[in-house]
């Protein structure tokens, strides 16, 4: 009876083991991640990425968010030394307009996609939170700093459509909102260890700082305050949030497959496969119960 015993104790943990570890052909099946079901939480996120979107381009239109006023004050050495190079851009528009187009577009696109993504597949509120964190900060010190716009600017001197950058002539742009905003998206990415998606937005970040100094967009102090600000206030919201939920409420990350199966047919084949290969194993299982229960 003991030996009997000990064989169904040795028979049932090497089942539970055998559970626990999934088949080769399950794993293959479970890389295809399921589009997201929409739920009330995902639905108000994409509320406030659109509403955030929106303001932003009535601002472009209206020009409410940019503040005008009659000041001569300043002086960049940055933009002193790159003379040449700004009046090279300011003379040739044509040239200009086309590097501000795709600079534009690129920047745009990156930070959509994050808000996006971020509203399907986002387990924290680390993202908006540092966003908004960031913005409203600004917002505080444009009552309370105005400066002119740099003189001869080849950056301002041609309007584009953009979302998230600004073309127009502003006596506020301390600190710079938009290379906040991109640092952000960035470090997001870093956390949720994409790293293709983090060293593509930080090199379309130094070209997009380069082109700010060679056309005057901003101010050097502008520049580098708006990248060190937004790493700041996104480290800053990490750990408040941290404080606030616990280290597991940051753990979450953004797993999203960018692999798309080129033979739909051969992904039911797999899928197919598992089934066969599930109900075969049930039933070795139920063969080496009965086994053991006649011995």
């Amino acid at each position: 009876m003991k030996m009997e015993d000990n064989k169904e104790e040795q028979f049932s943990s090497e089942n539970q083991v055998q559970e626990k570890q999934p088949s080769q052909c399950n794993q293959k099946i479970n890389r295809y991640i399921p589009f997201p079901t929409l739920t009330i939480e995902k639905i108000i996120k994409l509320i406030i990425c659109v509403g955030g979107t929106a303001f932003m381009i009535v601002a472009f239109f209206t020009g409410i968010a940019y503040s005008r006023h009659d000041i001569n004050c300043m002086q960049d050495m940055p933009h002193y030394y790159t003379e040449k190079v700004n009046k090279y851009f300011y003379e040739h528009e044509k040239f200009a307009l086309a590097l501000k187009f795709i600079l534009s577009f690129l920047i745009d696109i990156f930070i959509i996609y994050t808000l996006i993504v971020w509203s399907l597949f986002g387990t924290n509120v680390r993202l908006i939170s540092s966003g908004c964190t960031y913005f409203v900060v600004n917002l505080l010190i444009r009552f309370l700093h105005i400066q002119i716009q740099p003189k001869e600017s080849a950056f301002t001197q041609s309007h584009i459509f953009s979302f998230f950058v600004n073309y127009q002539v502003s006596t506020y742009s301390f600190f710079s909102v938009t290379l906040g905003i991109f640092a952000i998206c960035a470090l997001e990415w870093r956390r949720n260890n994409v790293g293709y998606m983090f060293w593509t937005m930080f090199g379309i970040l130094i070209v997009y700082i380069m082109i700010l100094i060679f056309m005057r967009g901003n101010y050097t102090h502008e520049i580098f305050t708006g990248c060190i600000f937004g790493h700041y206030f996104f480290m800053m919201n990490e750990k408040v949030l941290e404080l606030i939920f616990g280290k597991e409420y940051l753990t979450g990350e953004i797993k999203v497959n960018l692999e798309i199966p080129m033979d739909i047919n051969r992904q039911k084949e797999d899928e197919k496969k598992g089934q066969e290969l599930n109900v075969k194993e049930s039933q070795d299982y139920d063969t080496g119960d009965e086994d053991n229960d006649k011995n």
